[in-house]
């Protein structure tokens, strides 16, 4: 499973430290651009500026890059450029792209 840090719904993050920390708003994070999203595997997603956390929606909504305007990475730190780019992310056959399609699919 490997070290993370995890956010004040239980979302868990490794693309910073990951010395099983619970970060919230105001936590001093890797600056990887000056302002990124991290969209969450769970749902939501977290918005960082100059280092800092300044938003986090742990809300079960599964987001896409194209709905920001500023850099997206998973929670595994990969760059993320396209909704395409979240197809397969995940392991145990958990995909992102997958299970937002059965969201979709569901709500029609």
């Amino acid at each position: 499973m490997g070290n993370y840090d995890c956010l004040p719904g239980g979302s868990q993050v490794k693309l910073w430290e990951s010395e099983y920390r619970t970060l919230k708003i105001g936590s001093k994070v890797t600056p990887y651009y000056p302002e990124y999203i991290v969209l969450l595997h769970e749902g939501g997603y977290v918005r960082v500026s100059q280092g800092i956390i300044t938003e986090i929606w742990e809300d079960e909504i599964l987001r896409y890059p194209k709905d920001f305007d500023v850099p997206c990475l998973s929670k595994w730190g990969e760059f993320l450029e396209t909704d395409l780019d979240l197809e397969g992310i995940g392991i145990m056959g958990e995909h992102y792209y997958e299970a937002h399609k059965r969201q979709e699919t569901k709500a029609d």
